[in-house]
């Protein structure tokens, strides 16, 4: 953290400062690129994010400016976990197609300045006009939208709701007590954050224990039931990765021998949670899961909340110890920044595989496990480079428009605010199998807090387009 917070640095120069490393690892001195895609700030992905000081017209321009570079290309991402995966795919078609000699992959956040200088009054300005073209695909990509408006109706848009919701069902379709179920979601994090505790580059190295994790407390709030604050991804870090991406011949030619191939890519998506077959599961993780299945000595699985991984688990028929299963230690312990962890965990890939017969796999997620993506990577060159998109999930299942809807109890989550429940969120389930949305305030939260009531009827009353019961 810096001692000015005035003059905080931002993610231009995190993301310099990774390019920079980035050339510099491969032997090669800063140099102009051909094509420049740079992963989309938390800032410009919604008004969720908020970005009160400012960032660059350009990023990855910026970035490049700052290392004495500059790319003929410019492309600003969607929003989305999965889209440091994508891009890398996308590298390699530019590269195959001879529309680019030599790409750059980057992005970086800040927001660990952002807070403090937040809270300590200060105004770093991180605005700067590079006046270089880009495209700016904008923060959604075409398709349906991962929010319904019920949801919005019903205060329910910061991802921290929705997996809670599909972690209870998950839950409940295992037929697990909420104890057991704890204590899987907290060995799987005690593992994750000992892989953090060896990694120098790591927000949190302490390798709290699964007990830790799971125990509320005034630096640990629960979030919304079953979550604690350290259970899930950790944006408040400064954090900034970059990917050089060439042929092998380009490279030989440069002189650079120690390379990382990539060998398979696919990618999918889902519609919005409440529409899906099962709330818990996503199709399209386990269609892209396939190009994983048996083929990598280590995965690094996205880690923004237990379920995410856990099913991919299931999906690769893991356990924990089988292999590695996450590179770097996680989101909630490595730091999620923001769309841009997977980028870490690929050059985290890069710097295991190269040289060596080994392969590494990433499974990277967006959205409200909405969007998916997988890379195969090796540091021998692959027999055949496989690129693909996976069939898209369709909607499966309807949503209830009718006032008054009643129905059974699918799942549930108890939200909190500074570690105090203040309401409960339902997702119900008519008899017909049409989903709704119900909210009920703090008085309800001791009938879940006792009991579990996965399965039991429902009825509400609409008032203002919301569903009480």
């Amino acid at each position: 953290m810096p001692d000015d917070l005035d003059t905080a640095f931002g993610p231009a120069d995190l993301a310099a400062t990774a390019l920079e490393r980035a050339f510099r690892d491969a032997g090669l001195g800063p140099q102009d690129v051909d094509l420049c895609l740079a992963v989309r700030l938390f800032g410009d992905s919604g008004p969720a994010f908020p970005n009160p000081f400012g960032g660059p017209d350009n990023l990855g321009a910026a970035a490049l400016a700052r290392v004495g570079a500059s790319a003929q290309k410019h492309i600003y991402s969607h929003a989305g976990g999965e889209q440091p995966q994508t891009f890398v795919a996308e590298a390699a078609k530019a590269l195959m197609a001879g529309e680019a000699q030599m790409v750059v992959i980057l992005g970086a956040e800040a927001i660990a300045n952002v807070k403090a200088a937040s809270r300590a009054g200060a105004s770093p300005d991180w605005n700067e006009t590079t006046e270089v073209p880009m495209e700016d695909r904008g923060p959604f990509a075409s398709g349906p939208f991962m929010v319904t408006p019920q949801a919005i109706a019903h205060r329910i848009a910061a991802p921290v709701y929705y997996y809670a919701l599909m972690e209870t069902a998950r839950r409940a379709a295992l037929g697990e007590s909420r104890e057991a179920y704890a204590q899987t979601m907290g060995a799987l994090w005690e593992h994750f954050a000992a892989v953090a505790a060896e990694n120098p580059h790591a927000a949190i190295r302490t390798a709290p224990s699964g007990a830790d994790i799971l125990t509320p407390s005034p630096k640990n709030p629960i979030v919304t039931t079953p979550y604690t604050k350290a259970m899930v991804a950790r944006d408040g870090v400064n954090l900034g990765a970059a990917v050089l991406m060439t042929t092998y011949g380009h490279a030989k030619a440069l002189g650079v021998n120690d390379v990382t191939f990539l060998h398979a890519h696919t990618h999918a998506s889902e519609p919005a949670p409440i529409t899906r077959a099962d709330f818990h599961r996503a199709p399209a993780q386990a269609a892209v899961l396939k190009t994983l299945q048996d083929k990598a000595d280590m995965i690094d699985l996205y880690s923004c909340f237990p379920i995410v991984p856990l099913e991919a688990m299931a999906e690769l028929g893991l356990n924990i110890g089988d292999k590695p299963i996450t590179l770097t230690g996680g989101l909630p312990f490595f730091g999620g920044p923001g769309n841009n962890y997977a980028l870490h965990a690929i050059a985290e890939a890069h710097a295991r595989v190269r040289g060596t017969a080994k392969t590494a796999g990433i499974y990277a997620n967006g959205g409200l496990a909405s969007k998916h993506a997988a890379g195969l990577y090796g540091g021998e060159p692959p027999e055949a480079l496989s690129i693909q998109k996976s069939a898209d999930t369709s909607e499966a299942v309807s949503v209830v428009t009718d006032a008054n809807p009643e129905g059974r109890i699918l799942t549930y989550t108890i939200e909190h605010r500074h570690g105090a429940p203040t309401g409960v969120l339902v997702v119900g389930e008519t008899k017909d199998g049409a989903r709704f949305y119900a909210r009920s305030g703090v008085e309800r939260v001791p009938e879940f807090l006792e009991g579990d009531p996965i399965g039991e009827a429902i009825m509400t009353e609409t008032k203002a387009g919301v569903n009480g019961f």
